[in-house]
């Protein structure tokens, strides 16, 4: 009984999230907005990455 009752809401939770999710685009973007603060994190060291490499290889050369 118990368990039927925790899974039926975490359900209903869930789906009440979704909805909103959908709806509101501030809180796509508040909930998305570490995903693509790491993602330019990324690029950024990356970019600096290949510019140090690029440095090296004139340095050799």
């Amino acid at each position: 009984m118990i368990t039927n009752l925790i899974v039926i809401s975490s359900l209903i939770f869930a789906c009440a999230f979704l909805i909103i999710w959908g709806i509101r685009q501030d809180l796509r973007e508040e909930i998305e907005r570490p995903k693509h603060r790491f993602q330019d994190l990324v690029r950024e060291y990356d970019r600096q990455c290949h510019q140090t490499e690029a440095n090296e290889e004139n340095r050799h050369a």
